[in-house]
């Protein structure tokens, strides 16, 4: 429904941008039951000098039980070195995070699925998901997202933890959770380094529930290579890949040492000929604690901030409280692969709040928002 007043106010909140490669720009909020008469200006976008805000837009293979592989030196991960400027404390897009490639061809389906992302529980059906999932055909080949070293390739029916050793750790939630497996090991890019030195390391993908493994542990892969194939083993519903990211020196076996996969992995190239980008939102409560926000509409707004939206998506927060306010862009929520451009977010606080955000090509925007009372 079409406002009648809109204006834009501060929220009185920590507005903060997490990255590399830093562009810097503006949010602004619109209360829900605006005035007519009143049409607000499309913030700039300050890339040297400002400019205005544009719109755009069959048996399984039987492999062995998991093992750990010997420690080698890791390839180097190159990515474009990231900007000295600091990023103000209004709002910022930054690049170089999404340095893996997908793990599944494109002339397959490469898209994550939409109906469980990471951290939603599909509706309350199923358990809060540590990764996302590709869906497609028994058998489809599964490509390493980035140079790195097979640690694990086999299966997770026996716990990771020494014998008689507490707590008891599988891959999953329980043994035989993932069914068949591979972990691969990546150097974390120097351009995320120099942004968050802090930043857990290295980083793992993990590729489950496969029919087929073709890699051992201790070889390595280069980006693309065939490390197995899409199948339903463990708990699966149906064929299907499930894709993690863990973070974390000796963190690859553990179940809760995830992170969202859409803000590491490569996206496509939109209708427009740019590269999509991403988002990401935290949401604070009076109090400054990460709140799990359990209604949100992002629309894209391809036209400007008073026209109609051609993209309309139904968002809740991650729905495992222990996923908020991860380091290192602490969001709430993320999504990514989004057709660059303008955005309106909507959620409740007080009315309906709606904020303005901007998606640039290739960059991921990150923001924090602090609830009135």
């Amino acid at each position: 429904m079409r406002s009648r007043r809109t204006f834009y106010t501060s929220l009185g909140a920590l507005i903060v941008l997490l990255g590399a490669a830093c562009t810097s720009a503006r949010a602004s909020t619109q209360v829900a039951e605006p005035s007519p008469g009143q049409t607000p200006s499309v913030p700039a976008v300050q890339d040297g000098a400002a400019t205005q805000l544009a719109p755009s837009m069959t048996a399984a293979v039987e492999t062995p039980t998991a093992t750990l592989a010997p420690t080698q030196p890791l390839p180097t991960a190159t990515m474009p070195p990231p900007q000295p400027t600091a990023c103000p404390p209004e709002l910022c897009t930054y690049a170089a995070q999404f340095f893996l490639a997908r793990p599944i061809a494109a002339e397959n389906n490469d898209a994550v699925d939409i109906t469980y992302r990471f951290g939603s529980t599909q509706g309350g059906q199923r358990e809060p998901h540590h990764g996302v999932e590709f869906l497609n055909p028994y058998g489809t080949p599964v490509l390493a997202a980035a140079d790195g070293l097979v640690v694990v390739a086999g299966d997770d029916l026996q716990p990771t933890s020494e014998r008689g050793v507490w707590p008891i750790t599988y891959f999953g939630m329980f043994s035989n959770f993932y069914g068949r497996l591979v972990i691969i090991e990546h150097a974390v890019p120097e351009a995320l380094l120099q942004t968050f030195p802090d930043l857990p390391q290295p980083i793992y993908s993990v590729y489950a529930h496969l029919s087929e493994i073709t890699v051992q542990p201790g070889q390595m892969v280069k980006t693309g290579e065939q490390i197995g194939k899409v199948g339903m083993a463990g708990v699966a519903q149906g064929p299907h890949l499930h894709f993690e990211v863990r973070l974390g020196k000796e963190t690859y076996s553990s179940y809760n040492s995830v992170s969202n996969p859409e803000l590491w992995l490569m996206p496509h190239v939109g209708d427009s000929g740019q590269l999509n980008g991403g988002l990401a939102v935290r949401f604070l409560d009076i109090y400054g604690q990460d709140y799990m926000m359990s209604s949100l509409v992002l629309e894209h707004l391809p036209e400007g901030p008073d026209q109609p939206n051609d993209l309309e998506i139904h968002l809740v927060s991650y729905e495992e409280k222990g996923m908020l306010g991860r380091y290192p862009w602490k969001e709430g929520f993320a999504i990514g692969d989004l057709p660059p451009g303008l955005y309106r977010l909507n959620y409740p606080n007080n009315g309906v709040r709606r904020v303005l955000l901007e998606v640039l090509p290739g960059q991921l925007t990150v923001a924090t928002f602090q609830l009135e009372k």
